[in-house]
């Protein structure tokens, strides 16, 4: 660095050097080397004040956006479909976040609380009643269990390979299970969850549309 002293007033005058370096004071750089200078209108970003600052918002728009999920799952759970309060919910949420000008996100550890909630519920369904039966029903559970989760792995396969899809969001679309289980699952494994649920919902759909006539065919045939 190059510095050309000025008599009058003592102070230095830069020829050529850093940015922001006060070559009076040079003493001033070196006991905050990790001083920063702005150009002027430009701020500094804090990053613990900036995270301050999105957790904030995160959690002043959570009741706004679970409002709109349990509005729209309340209606559309009034169709007796399955899956209707997830989707209902689903649906609320896009329109609300197609419709609002608001950059609306939720809390990072929320994927957390969505598998806690999923753990919950798939345990109280559990009775101590049904053990006896699933020793006498244990081997076609099994099997119908493997040979569908093979399926769905060969088909995720398929689907990444062929159409670009993440392995791992394919795998949970074509997983077999159900629908709240699986959408719990991509929460917590932090992939594609509109692409799964969507998946599951209309595999949800075609048996609806599609079991009645196929078991009444089986009837036929047998």
């Amino acid at each position: 660095m190059q510095i050309r002293h000025v008599a009058r007033g003592g102070r230095a005058d830069c020829k050529s050097g850093p940015p922001g370096i006060d070559c009076a004071f040079p003493h001033r750089a070196a006991r905050n080397p990790n001083n920063k200078t702005t150009a002027p209108g430009e701020t500094t970003s804090d990053p613990v004040t900036a995270l301050g600052t999105r957790t904030v918002q995160q959690l002043t728009q959570l009741p706004l956006i679970l409002g709109a999920a349990l509005l729209g799952g309340l209606l559309v759970g009034r169709l007796n479909i399955p899956g209707g309060v997830i989707i209902g919910s689903m649906l609320a949420v896009i329109a609300l976040k197609t419709l609002s000008s608001l950059n609306l996100e939720l809390p990072g550890n929320w994927p957390f609380l969505i598998e806690v909630a999923v753990g919950a519920t798939v345990g109280m369904s559990f009775s101590p009643a049904i053990l006896p039966e699933l020793k006498h029903y244990l081997v076609p559970i099994l099997t119908s269990a493997l040979l569908l989760i093979l399926l769905g792995g060969f088909l995720a396969v398929v689907f990444s390979k062929f159409w670009g899809i993440d392995l791992t969001t394919a795998f949970i679309s074509t997983s077999p299970g159900a629908m709240t289980a699986m959408t719990g699952m991509a929460g917590g494994l932090k992939v594609d969850i509109f692409l799964v649920l969507t998946f599951h919902v209309i595999r949800v759909v075609l048996v609806i549309l599609l079991a009645p006539a196929l078991m009444r065919l089986c009837r036929a045939l047998l």
